[in-house]
């Protein structure tokens, strides 16, 4: 049984029927990939149900045990998927405590686990009989910059898939622990505040963007709180993992204040330890804002960031790497003829054609900033071709190659910049079905617009901050 790896996911499809000497050569198939795993850096590790009709209860939950002793091993998050409706119900009744995910198909779990996301033109439809779980995520959905219809009956459900057809994208019969999943986040007057669940464990590791952290220190941002009030179990791992994050922290002389914990520390080297990693506890978060030293950190990232407004030199100076980039892309994947025109620093301008898409991609670090591309239809389908072996026709497919163009040419920026000792993290694309949706975002906006042709056909670049 060989996973298939796509977009840094391993996924193992058995074709069996899973009983117990199957469950035990799956676990060592497992067991024996882990290693390699860890060496690809991959994101996930799906376990897909679709071709099994049947399994042993016991057998199944050796597999899943084999799942998380993988995910605690080498810090990697585990799913199945591909369960039908009947082995859904099943399903939750052999993991009531929510331990091992479970999403009805990959684009689900791609979803809420941060690893790829549907256009954002999609409207979500999704179904939870569990108010306050469908609350959670959809609030989390909806701060993507999802637009999000909560659904409670399977009647209304019913309806909602008659009316949208194929033109939204459907989230249900999934089960997953929201709190290890998700940590809210809010960004307010300089401060930057994550906020954590009833439950922490060692785990918090897999569903904390360090990458996006490490971005918000180089960002200028000083004072990070990690609100814990309503945290009723947790073990010291929480504290090693905030504890590492000051260390790091510390080179940009970023605070982090744990608020609303509550634990009675006796240890006195370990509290003067937290104090040289400037760490200070604090009853309540309100507590904390009113603190003179937070304050005065906070506010020397508001008056920095008023200074830094708008493109910097050092964006500037990139140009030509991403502009290089996109050449060789375009040409690769097309084979056909690109040509630079000109470029000019400027508002966003829309280039007036008909059957204009788009997509943005965002990069942070030692430069940050987000870089835009809109092309016609028929470009897209001619790159689709070479993506995929065939011509995109429908909406979704033509979005999904227009979201590859943008990873692909951020990710040939990303690897000549480290060349020259500039790091930088890349987003998630974000496609458009219509170059008003993007526009929309970049309004008003300063930057560099490049215009392109390919095979004549106009084709723009925008980079702005």
């Amino acid at each position: 049984m060989k996973p298939i790896i796509d977009n840094n996911v391993a996924i193992y499809i058995p074709d069996i029927e899973l009983e117990m000497k199957q469950a035990k050569q799956i676990c060592e198939v497992l067991v024996s990939s882990s290693a390699t795993i860890r060496s690809l850096s991959l994101k996930a590790i799906y376990f897909s149900l679709e071709n099994i009709q049947t399994f042993d209860e016991s057998s199944l939950m050796l597999v899943a045990k084999a799942l998380l002793a993988m995910q605690n091993k080498i810090s990697i998050a585990v799913a199945f998927i591909g369960y039908n409706s009947k082995q859904y119900i099943k399903l939750k009744s052999l993991l009531p405590n929510k331990s091992l995910p479970l999403f009805k198909t990959r684009s689900m779990a791609d979803l809420l686990l941060g690893l790829k996301m549907p256009s954002l033109n999609q409207t979500i439809i999704y179904y939870e009989t569990d108010g306050m779980i469908q609350t959670l995520v959809s609030q989390e959905l909806k701060a993507k910059g999802y637009e999000v219809l909560s659904i409670n009956t399977p009647q209304e459900f019913s309806e909602k898939k008659k009316e949208f057809s194929d033109k939204a994208f459907y989230l249900y019969d999934v089960y997953f622990d929201v709190a290890a999943n998700f940590i809210p986040i809010s960004i307010n007057n300089g401060i930057v505040t994550y906020t954590l669940y009833k439950k922490v464990d060692k785990n918090i590791a897999l569903s904390f963007n360090t990458q996006r952290h490490n971005a918000r220190l180089k960002e200028g941002y000083k004072v990070f709180i990690f609100d814990a009030s309503e945290t009723l179990n947790f073990d010291n791992t929480l504290l090693d993992f905030i504890m590492s994050l000051a260390l790091n922290g510390k080179k940009f002389d970023a605070h982090i204040a744990i608020c609303g914990l509550k634990i009675c520390f006796t240890d006195k080297d370990k509290l003067d330890s937290y104090k040289r990693a400037q760490i200070s506890f604090f009853d309540s978060v309100e507590e904390c804002k009113k603190n003179p030293k937070i304050q005065e950190l906070a506010k020397q990232y508001q008056i920095a960031e008023q200074k830094k407004k708008g493109l910097t030199k050092h964006l500037m100076a990139q140009l030509p790497i991403f502009i290089n980039a996109s050449l060789e892309t375009l040409s690769s994947l097309t084979g056909g003829e690109v040509k630079r025109l000109d470029y000019k620093i400027k508002t966003y301008t829309q280039t007036g054609e008909k059957n204009i898409m788009g997509a943005t991609i965002s990069f942070e670090g030692d430069i940050s900033g987000t870089l835009a591309l809109c092309f016609g239809v028929e470009i897209v389908k001619e790159a689709s071709t070479m993506l995929f072996g065939e011509e995109s026709q429908s909406n979704e497919e033509l979005l999904d190659v227009i979201s590859e163009f943008a990873n692909i040419i951020a990710g040939r920026s990303k690897a000549i910049l480290a060349e020259h000792n500039i790091s930088i993290g890349i987003s998630l694309p974000k496609s458009y079905a219509s170059e008003e949706e993007m526009a929309n975002l970049l309004a008003d906006k300063q930057g560099i617009q490049i215009n392109l042709s390919l095979n004549d056909k106009p084709l723009n670049l925008f980079l702005t901050y």
